[in-house]
């Protein structure tokens, strides 16, 4: 037992060594090759862990002592890449302004992101380009134009009286209402419908909802997974496991939706009228992607877009 133990133990220091001395390296020929703005010292490997002890309230008087000391630009490592970050406003206008073409673009999405955006394939992380636009332009003109948002006045009239319907219930058994869940219920409702075209069970629904909700909440629990993923996935594997289970759970709710509007696409069960609008799901089930070989979304990367689509709605 003592033998396993002391190899386990120096495999382990021998793997955070080698990190440690690639993770200098990288960082020695970054400062070469493009120098940042000054900030404090940053040590790989310490530094961020440091940083995973600190709750996210301590981090404003933080950069306030910083900037004191290094001026109105200071390079922050919180996470496992710089961050720079600005405390004047005519510098700020210079970057988001005057300079905004070359600023104006969003970086690689860290480990866990990228399961959950699926490599960048959505609107709110993708990188600005092609991709990014087609998937804009087709949320804006599919479902975000005036004349779509109309569309749907039978939908919305739908959920109101489902909602008035609600309330006289909880009057009529003489309970205390807690109004906030019944909003949340009726809006839950009419998003589903503006994404997939169909009403669903109170059952469904609240699966869907509980699949988002816990998603969305957990997030933060998984932000140590971003450290090394080739070392957190082995010391966090539970964690790393709870996360590919969290995603798993949003697809095994959102896909049978996905595929039931398809089947009814080319079953030809899909006539667009007032009761029966343009679903933002059917948008996305005949987008090609231009750049990318004029490819259709894959089924991951349609729930991505649908998750995101629910979420901005609520």
């Amino acid at each position: 037992m003592e033998t396993w133990f002391t190899i386990t133990v120096s495999l382990c220091l021998i793997f955070l060594l080698r990190a440690l001395f690639s993770l200098l390296q990288k960082s020695c020929t970054t400062k070469i090759s493009n120098p940042l703005p000054p900030g404090p010292t940053y040590i790989p490997i310490i530094t961020p862990i440091i940083w995973l002890t600190k709750s996210v309230s301590q981090i404003e008087p933080t950069l306030q002592n910083l900037h004191t000391k290094y001026g109105p630009i200071v390079t922050f490592h919180i996470g496992s890449r710089p961050t720079i970050f600005v405390n004047d406003r005519s510098l700020a206008h210079q970057i988001l302004i005057q300079n905004g073409s070359v600023f104006s673009d969003r970086p690689k999405s860290l480990p866990i992101e990228k399961i959950l955006n699926s490599n960048q394939h959505n609107i709110s992380s993708g990188s600005y380009g092609p991709t990014w636009r087609i998937l804009r332009r087709n949320l804006t003109a599919e479902m975000l134009h005036p004349s779509r948002v109309r569309s749907f006045a039978q939908t919305r009239k739908w959920v109101l009286d489902v909602l008035l319907e609600r309330l006289k219930l909880d009057i009529k058994s003489n309970a205390s209402i807690k109004v906030v869940d019944h909003f949340q219920h009726v809006m839950f409702s009419l998003l589903i419908f503006m994404c997939f075209g169909q009403r669903v069970e109170d059952e469904i629904l609240d699966d869907i909802e509980k699949a988002e909700r816990t998603l969305f909440l957990s997030f933060k629990r998984f932000y140590v997974l971003n450290y090394w993923p080739r070392i957190t996935k082995f010391l966090f594997r539970k964690r790393w496991e709870e996360l590919l289970k969290l995603r798993s759970n949003q697809e095994v709710v959102l896909i049978p939706l996905i595929r039931a509007r398809k089947e009814a696409k080319k079953s030809g069960l899909c006539n667009y009228d007032s009761n029966n609008p343009r679903a933002y799901v059917d948008s996305l089930l005949d987008l090609k992607l231009a750049n990318e070989g004029q490819r259709n979304l894959d089924e991951c990367e349609i729930v991505t877009l649908c998750s995101e689509f629910l979420n901005a709605g609520i």
